[in-house]
């Protein structure tokens, strides 16, 4: 009886060890689990910051263009008209104080009525992402790297977050 009852205490204890063993497998389960979901969220609030950059951006653009649709439709002074009528083919070169000679009703009407954007060269884009980080390794700060790399600030923080 006495042995029987040494055999049940110690079957007990490696029970109750079995026990421990799974319940901190779970418990890291269950924190793998919330770092995931909470960089999940964090990808979502990326993308939603990022997407609102580029909304606010598409919609200055259109009023930049509308703008400039409106200023030449009502030239506002003799000067206006003389660069309204001059031809292209004669500006060379385009110095800071002249205005540049685009069709910008062209422009804006092929921009509302794009449905799928441009197609990016994929090399092009590998290129601009491996020379971020690069510049990022050699310690210029986000604004620096967007500003040489002509990109914008949130894409470069996303670039530099997903390397």
């Amino acid at each position: 009886m006495v042995i029987f009852l040494i055999i049940l205490f110690i079957l007990q204890l490696i029970m109750f060890y079995f026990i421990a063993l799974f319940y901190m497998r779970m418990a890291k389960f269950d924190r793998l689990e919330s770092k995931q979901q909470k960089l999940m969220t964090e990808m979502d609030d990326a993308i939603a910051v990022y997407l609102s950059e580029l909304k606010d951006e598409n919609d200055r653009l259109i009023r930049m263009l509308e703008k400039r649709v409106d200023e030449e439709e009502q030239p506002s002074s003799k000067e206006g008209m003389k660069e309204k009528a001059q031809p292209v083919s004669s500006q060379t070169e385009i110095s800071p104080n002249q205005r540049p000679v685009i069709p910008v009703q062209v422009a804006l009407q092929s921009y509302k009525s794009a449905t799928k954007p441009p197609a990016v060269d994929f090399l092009e884009e590998v290129d601009d992402r491996a020379k971020a980080v690069q510049l990022h390794k050699e310690g210029l700060s986000v604004e620096e790297i967007a500003r040489q790399l002509g990109k914008g600030k949130t894409e470069i923080e996303l670039i530099l977050k997903f390397k």
